[in-house]
């Protein structure tokens, strides 16, 4: 099967270090990353804790099984543990070197528990764990951490860091690697936080791992760097960044808090006409083993310094703060991830204040205007810090609604904030978002790629082919988060190319029939650790209640699509009515014996 087998256990309470084996049964059923870490969660019999930063629970960090073989677009590593966000079992993934050099640091899964009584950081080299003392990193923003880890341990090692908002609580700070690469989504710097612990560094002692066939490893290596030259070009012309223009242009980019579809005065964020002329200053860092390359540095021509911009952080801290303005957008960026908060909800809970003081919610002296941008600088630094009315946004949307008295207003689902696709007019992310277990998760099943080209029926199309299109990509999504590989080869990395790499690196002799059949695992492993009903899966009342508006034509998602979608989903996918999945289901792919019922 190839060597991906290594699992290092540290209590942090105790200061004990164990080393074990993955069963060839579990890694053939499960993969790594996603798949492999929801597995350690359910057999250690976690349940669904009251306390999200209970000291017992684990925080999973896994590579894949193809992590380190030099298979293109495979550098991703997973988080898996439980959020303090949505109170959910949930998982980051995160780019860069960091999967890759874990495995040559002898480690293919680390599984944290315990706090320690002291700031520490964890050490893994030449396969082996050590507690070392953090209290001089303590307080550090995350870029200062990482800079001084790699000072210690070598500019090969990988580090993933924490900022103040992790050492703070905040239940969506993120863990953050190679300065702007993050495990960003749903709260793993506060569980990291919680355990005392500020970072973890890998150190290389090799550059190899073993694989099934050599050969043919090397051929498909090769096979794959081609298709992807045509397959991703998109991304390696304009990064993510051209989405911009995109989602601005056709009417599904997320603006001034949910309220339109195309920002106003969006032009000077431009990414064909802006910031790719005068913002961008060439690729300066790729993932390890990707030859796509998406990554766009910019610099601010006002503030100086260099910064990785994404679509999606552009639409959160421009397009829902009404920020248009490049440089301050670029501050704002660097702020949120140097103390080390996810992008996606912090422009969400920004966004939701602005809203309710422009409505007369809140009054302005607490509250801000669309556009402030000095003002959302000092909300951000308040959040991280959770002082005055950013104590109430660090609880993110839904608790912070609620607790400014108008929950009616939150866009979110499952208490995880959205991402730039609005789904009243791409409508495949009605879909994608109610029934991801995360929550509102655009990369859950990735409905916007079947929606933005037009693809089963088009962007308004709910029906039976929108729903298995959909899923498709769900379970697509489920391998390439568990072998693990990065989501922007979807048009490169189908089910063939994915049989044939994961044979190749494994020896498993996986079909297209079994490899589906992994997925679907994954995806309902998930589902049933979380206990997710229908009730979850429901869409916030704004989506359902207000339109809104682009070329004329106004834009709702009625209630009957949802229904219609979530229920041809739970038929499809063996869920009950409730949501629930049958016992059928859970006994064929062998879930129930894995939780040794």
């Amino acid at each position: 099967m190839g060597s991906f087998s290594r699992l290092i256990r540290v209590d942090l309470g105790s200061g004990e270090v164990k080393y074990d084996e993955l069963r060839d049964e579990d890694v053939r059923a499960y993969l790594g990353g996603r798949g492999i870490g929801l597995l350690l969660a359910l057999k250690g019999g976690y349940g669904r804790p009251q306390d999200p930063l209970s000291p017992e629970l684990p925080l999973i960090i896994a590579s894949g099984p193809l992590s380190g073989a030099g298979i293109p677009l495979s550098s991703r590593a997973t988080a898996v543990f439980f959020s303090p966000l949505s109170r959910r079992w949930s998982y980051s993934t995160v780019g860069g070197s960091l999967a890759v050099i874990m495995r040559y640091a002898g480690a293919d899964v680390l599984m944290v528990t315990g706090r320690a009584q002291r700031p520490s950081y964890i050490v893994v080299e030449g396969g082996r764990a050590e507690v070392r003392d953090a209290s001089g990193l303590w307080g550090m923003g995350t870029f200062d951490a990482e800079r001084a880890l790699k000072e210690v341990h070598g500019q090969e090692a990988a580090v993933a860091v924490i900022g103040p908002a992790g050492e703070n609580l905040v239940p969506f700070a993120s863990i953050n690697h190679e300065t702007w690469r993050q495990f960003g989504r749903s709260g793993g710097g506060a569980v990291m936080g919680s355990k005392n612990l500020k970072a973890v560094v890998f150190v290389p002692s090799g550059r190899s791992i073993e694989v099934a066939d050599p050969e043919r490893t090397w051929s498909m290596i090769s096979y794959m760097t081609q298709r992807l030259a045509t397959a991703a070009k998109s991304y390696r012309d304009n990064g993510t960044l051209g989405t911009i223009d995109a989602a601005n242009g056709t009417g599904f980019f997320p603006s001034l808090y949910w309220t339109g579809v195309s920002a106003p005065g969006w032009r000077r964020i431009s990414w064909y006409e802006v910031l790719s002329k005068n913002y961008y200053v060439g690729k300066r860092a790729t993932c390890l083993h990707c030859p796509v390359a998406c990554h766009k540095v910019v610099t601010s021509r006002r503030y100086g310094g260099y910064y990785e911009l994404e679509y999606e952080t552009t639409m959160a801290l421009a397009g829902l703060t009404g920020v248009v303005d490049p440089d301050e957008l670029i501050q704002l960026a660097s702020l949120v991830d140097d103390v080390g908060l996810d992008t996606i909800s912090t422009g969400n809970v920004l966004g939701l204040l602005a809203y309710l003081t422009e409505k007369g919610y809140v009054d302005p002296s607490e509250g801000v205007r669309f556009g402030d941008a000095q003002r959302f600088r000092e909300l951000i630094t308040a959040i991280a810090k959770r002082e005055g009315i950013g104590k109430v946004l660090s609880m993110g949307t839904r608790e912070a609604a609620r607790a400014l008295g108008h929950p009616e207003v939150a866009i979110e689902v499952k208490g995880l904030e959205p991402a730039g696709y609005d789904p009243r007019t791409l409508k495949g992310m009605i879909l994608t978002y109610a029934v991801a277990e995360r929550g509102a998760d655009h990369l859950w099943s990735s409905g916007y790629a079947i929606d933005i080209p037009g693809l089963a029926g088009g962007r308004q199309a709910t029906g039976e082919e929108k729903v298995r299109a959909v899923m498709d990509l769900e379970e697509r999504n489920a391998i390439y988060d568990s072998a693990v590989l990065c989501k922007f080869g979807r048009n490169a990395y189908g089910w063939s190319e994915l049989v044939q790499v994961l044979n190749a690196v494994t020896g498993f002799s996986y079909d297209q029939a079994s490899l589906r059949e992994t997925a679907e695992r994954i995806i309902v492993i998930h589902r049933y650790m979380n206990g997710t009903t229908v009730e979850d899966d429901k869409l916030p009342p704004r989506w359902l209640n207000e339109p809104v508006e682009f070329d004329g034509k106004r834009y709702v998602v009625a209630e009957e699509e949802w229904r219609r979608m979530v229920m041809t989903y739970y038929k499809l996918r063996g869920y009950d009515e409730e949501g629930r999945p049958t016992r059928e289901t859970l006994e064929r792919l062998g879930i129930l014996k894995a939780a040794g019922g």
